[in-house]
């Protein structure tokens, strides 16, 4: 008798595709056997899965192997064109904006990074800039955004830039341009840029503090390889956090403060610090407020950056990529 094909055996293969694609991307190119050995999958499962992706075009396969004696294995690697991605976050305010683009293959490498600044940003103009980068990029499958605010389920809660406040962002592109979409906060995104680039193998809790121009201090927290989204999609808003400030309180020891704070509540191993309000000497009155506030075995490592555009860019791109590997094995 044949046994039915249930939903748990769909889910299954399904979840197999992922982890083979997964598998084969962090290899660059591997056998059957290669693949076995990092899935835990049987040879004969990485065998149906490659071939499956190899009529897809997902897949590409490469020369064999020398032969050590016996029939040589074939080599495999996905296909970097098989779909690019477009990342890319707006920052400023209502009277000028920044966007930064990065354009990447189906395998993460980099085709393309552009930046532009607007006096003013309309709609109309942010879905022409997109709507350009498309028609020179026809293979291009996959929309990251990043936006200074809250996101929540699509629907941008609020925002720096007033003209993205209460819009259903994810709905309104995937209609317009027919691509998966994905809309993130920035700080979320930046944490795990920084998370990705520089501790990827780390599973305590890594912070991310951005000091803008004013008071409205921005953190993203990457704990155990995830985002920390919170319950309500608010976590990380540490402007929130009822700190009185000293008539003559200066930046480091605001600092200071939110790192003791987070260090309270999460105890990060590592945190990133950026912004134009601080330099890299900065973090000698912060660490030294820190050690002031908390026993030394519990002071995270302190990191400068002097920009966040290639954290918050690589984040978008590395998260954005997930999803869609995520919604081509499980979604389509």
């Amino acid at each position: 008798m044949n046994t039915p094909v249930t939903r748990t055996t769909r889910e299954m293969k399904k979840s197999n595709v992922l982890l083979v694609v997964n598998a084969l991307k962090a290899l660059n190119s591997a056998t059957k056997a290669d693949l076995a050995a990092q899935t835990g999958l049987s040879v004969a499962t990485c065998g149906t899965v490659l071939n499956n992706l190899c009529l897809t075009g997902e897949v590409l396969s490469l020369a064999l192997d020398a032969s050590s004696g016996g029939r040589p294995a074939q080599r495999y690697a996905c296909n970097p064109d098989f779909f690019s991605v477009l990342s890319l976050y707006v920052e400023g305010n209502n009277s000028a904006c920044r966007m930064s683009a990065l354009i990447s293959s189906a395998t993460g490498d980099v085709l393309e990074q552009l930046n532009t600044v607007h006096p003013s940003l309309s709609l109309e103009h942010f879905f022409s800039y997109i709507s350009d980068i498309l028609t020179r990029y026809p293979n291009l499958q996959a929309l990251g955004i990043g936006l200074p605010g809250v996101i929540v389920n699509g629907v941008v809660a609020s925002c720096d830039i007033s003209l993205f406040n209460d819009l259903p962002l994810v709905p309104m592109l995937q209609e317009k341009f027919g691509v998966f979409v994905q809309v993130g906060n920035d700080m979320n995104y930046t944490a795990y840029g920084f998370y990705r680039s520089n501790c990827p193998q780390e599973t305590a809790p890594v912070a991310y503090l951005l000091q803008p121009e004013g008071e409205c201090t921005g953190c993203g927290m990457v704990i155990n390889g995830r985002v920390l989204q919170g319950a309500s999609h608010f976590a990380g808003e540490v402007s929130h956090i009822p700190l009185t400030p000293a008539a003559d309180e200066q930046i480091a020891e605001r600092l200071g403060k939110i790192v003791v704070t987070l260090v309270a509540v999460i105890n990060p191993v590592m945190v990133a610090l950026s912004g134009p309000q601080i330099q890299a000497q900065d973090l000698v009155a912060i660490r030294r407020y820190c050690q002031n506030h908390l026993p030394a075995q519990h002071l995270p490592t302190l990191i400068y950056r002097p920009s966040i555009e290639q954290d918050y860019l690589q984040g978008i791109a590395e998260l954005t990529l997930e999803s869609y590997n995520f919604h081509l094995a499980f979604e389509r």
